[in-house]
């Protein structure tokens, strides 16, 4: 594998329409999530917040007074469910005594770094499936090989130049996402809280979902490789992902670890064993997700090599 070869895929990837779409849409998203953060959140003063969190405790002992005095005016004392009458009388005004809080805090700048991991997965797998797919359909790809026959090298390249490029876009996107969402939490930020994400929890966020976005752009090119397109790439990660191992999850809980989609929820949230998924640490969902993509990897690349591209 020569620089030249990387260079020139990373040029071919840079002039995709479906690249510089997916680049001006993820902008103009992350542009639209900073207004909209700033827009619907508010600043108001500890003071004010505590306030409001000592008046709805008082709402909710007294509505749980009015709800006992009201059971006991009917001669119910707890023993076996309530009569519906009774429940429908006792507790029509049962709402929960909420507080709102309009502020922008880093509780909530963590929620959207990790949901916007999650979409970067996505896309990186979309992506990384297109790059190498749409080659095959246009017969690109037969026209590269008569440059440079040496399809090992092609392919190393070709690798080397989509997980680059999925991992500096996934880079720049959730910086970008937090920088977007700065001047609501400078602006309209509450005093930080001992279970407040610090700057380097958040900071881990970022590298891992650049880490994710990297392994499933490397799973999407692998499999189109195999399959020679991208709809089949498209295809195999919705029909295995959505409909196989969801039901394998939901039937033997024991095998989640040993899932995809149980390894990128440990990754993606940085705690061992998260999500009820027992036995797996975030270093060894990592291990694993990596495993996975190199032996797909090492498949397209034996499957490129061997067969006829004609």
């Amino acid at each position: 594998m020569t620089a030249a070869l990387v260079r020139a895929e990373v040029r071919r990837i840079a002039t995709r329409r479906l690249v510089r779409v997916t680049l001006l849409v993820t902008v103009v998203g992350i542009a639209l999530g900073g207004v909209a953060a700033f827009a619907l959140s508010g600043s108001i003063s500890d003071e004010t917040y505590q306030q409001r969190v000592a008046e709805a405790e008082a709402r909710q002992v007294a509505q749980d007074e009015q709800i006992e005095a009201c059971l006991q005016d009917h001669d119910f004392r707890g023993d076996g469910p309530v009569p519906e009458d009774v429940a429908d009388e006792c507790f029509q005004a049962n709402e929960p005594a909420g507080v709102d809080d309009p502020r922008f805090t880093r509780a909530r700048l963590e929620g959207i770094l990790y949901g916007v991991s999650a979409a970067l997965a996505l896309v990186g797998w979309a992506l990384g499936a297109s790059l190498v797919g749409a080659e095959f359909a246009s017969r690109g790809m037969t026209t590269l090989l008569t440059w440079e026959p040496r399809r090992v090298r092609v392919f190393a390249a070709k690798t080397v130049a989509v997980v680059a490029a999925m991992a500096a876009f996934a880079a720049v996107a959730l910086a970008l996402v937090a920088l977007a969402m700065w001047p609501a939490l400078a602006m309209h930020g509450a005093p930080l809280e001992p279970d407040d994400p610090s700057l380097w929890s958040l900071a881990g966020i970022v590298a891992r979902g650049v880490a994710l976005t990297a392994i499933t752009s490397a799973m999407g090119l692998a499999i189109a490789t195999i399959g020679r397109n991208t709809a089949i790439a498209l295809g195999i990660g919705f029909g295995y992902i959505i409909v196989l191992e969801n039901i394998l999850a939901g039937s033997v809980e024991r095998w989640r670890k040993w899932l995809l989609l149980g390894n990128v929820i440990v990754l993606v949230s940085g705690q061992d064993d998260g999500a009820d998924v027992t036995g797996r640490t975030v270093t060894g969902a990592a291990v694993f997700l990596t495993l996975v993509a190199v032996t797909l990897l090492v498949a397209a690349a034996t499957a490129f090599r061997t067969r006829d591209l004609a």
